[in-house]
């Protein structure tokens, strides 16, 4: 939020947030800068509507905004039912705030999960305009490798000449994971931070994202993350992207390799994976969509479709990653649905039907000439 309310602010559009890092006395300016009218766009996390202090709750709900801006949408599907509840019960905040026009927007949300958002977001009949998520100047490249392999494989891609001075992030699945891969690449002789939704307190994590950014010294140009690092950054140079395995689902796969080139330059995406439907990379994967379903308070039923959800999800991209067909077009229709030609109109068909006849006919009088004359040539005498 905070990076996002600095870029606003250098261009001279008032925004703010609040969070709970902030004290009592800053929320209390910030609030009366908002009833003044003093604010164009303000930052939440849905839980801020939840908090227990009344006071605030009352202050925000007198708000009254002219919209409801959801930014990274696909999080009300994945977020909502278990990891952050909050996220599945904007439709009453928007209730509480007088039902505003929602807008929601995310890069990621395949066509499945777009119904899930907007049934949560209680607006079934919203209108829906998706874009091609094709990335063209994203080279992507599944990488078949054991686990044991890929540190070494991984210190060998940070260390490109052409990648020096240029940024590079390695998406692991955990903080243990991202933890042992630091330890590997510290024997190899390279040190990489590592960022995780749990290292420090607030301030030391903002500063290592400001050092990626460049925003603090010593700068950072390689950094090993979470998923929780990648959402809501925008820098523009990221020349690599590495995955140390699949993604828990391909809306994740694709928010996580699209950190990649957003400057418009040319850039790549390894991910690795060990080549089975089975194994360490999809055990670890169930493990965790377990554990996270476990959390949710959810009837037993509701517990079971969860879980279902998610181990489709996991497959789905474990499907891509072992597939021989196209990664790029694979992901594309997983978005807006498979690729038709338009039909040519019936004059432009007539046309072909004349012209293409005629050039077939040519073609095959060329082939039989051509025949005959290689023919006589291999007849004649040496």
């Amino acid at each position: 939020m905070s990076e996002q309310v600095s870029d606003l602010l250098a261009r001279k559009i008032p925004a703010t947030f609040i969070n709970s890092d902030l004290s009592v006395e800053e929320k209390q300016t910030r609030f009366s800068l908002l009833g003044r009218g003093a604010i164009k766009l303000l930052y939440l996390a849905p839980e801020r509507f939840f908090v227990r202090s009344e006071s605030e709750r009352a202050r925000l709900k007198q708000t009254r905004p002219s919209f409801i801006v959801v930014d990274e949408a696909h999080c009300v599907d994945q977020w909502g039912r278990d990891f952050r509840r909050e996220y599945g019960r904007l439709s009453e905040v928007r209730e509480k705030l007088g039902s505003p026009p929602v807008l929601a927007f995310t890069a990621t949300a395949g066509r499945e999960m777009q119904q899930r958002i907007l049934k949560s977001l209680g607006i079934e009949d919203a209108e829906v305009f998706v874009r091609d998520v094709d990335r063209p100047n994203i080279a992507l490249l599944r990488w078949r490798c054991a686990a044991d392999q890929r540190a070494g494989e991984i210190a060998s891609l940070l260390g490109i000449p052409q990648l020096q001075g240029q940024k590079a992030m390695v998406f692991v699945p955990s903080t243990n994971v991202g933890e042992e891969l630091q330890a590997a690449l510290r024997d190899l002789g390279l040190e990489v931070p590592l960022y995780h939704s749990k290292l420090g307190d607030a301030w030391e994590r903002q500063e290592l994202v400001k050092r990626f950014l460049g925003q603090s010294k010593p700068s950072v140009d390689q950094i090993i993350c979470t998923n929780a690092f990648g959402m809501g950054l925008d820098v523009p140079n990221v020349r690599l992207v590495i995955h140390w395995q699949q993604s828990a689902s391909v809306e994740d796969q694709l928010q996580e390799f699209g950190r990649a080139g957003r400057d418009g330059k040319p850039s790549v995406a390894v991910m690795f994976h060990n080549g089975s439907s089975l194994g360490r990379d999809v055990s670890r994967l169930r493990f965790m969509a377990e554990k996270a379903v476990e959390a949710a308070q959810v009837s037993a039923l509701d517990l079971t479709q969860m879980l279902e959800q998610r181990y489709h999800q996991i497959d789905e991209v474990n499907e891509l990653m072992r597939a021989q067909s196209c990664i790029r077009l694979a992901i594309s229709e997983y978005f807006q649905g498979p690729k038709s030609t338009r039909r040519p109109s019936l004059s432009v068909r007539i046309l072909n039907w004349a012209f293409g006849a005629r050039t077939k006919a040519r073609l095959q009088r060329d082939n039989q000439v051509e025949s005959v004359a290689s023919i006589k040539m291999r007849m004649l005498p040496a």
